[in-house]
């Protein structure tokens, strides 16, 4: 629920008390392939879309 909400990994380690980051990133840290589509826009849109036309 805290990936839907777009809460911080950080902030989630301490609301679920954690000592290890890496334990809040094995729960926490699963993508979509929507997701992943949707950074990869805005990564290429950050760049100026550099890679999207290679031809």
């Amino acid at each position: 629920m805290l990936v839907a909400l777009k809460v911080h990994p950080k902030v989630a380690q301490r609301i679920l008390q954690h000592s290890q980051i890496a334990m809040t990133m094995e729960v926490y840290a699963e993508a979509t392939e929507e997701e992943v589509r949707a950074a990869l826009g805005k990564l290429s849109a950050a760049v100026g879309g550099a890679g999207a036309d290679t031809g």
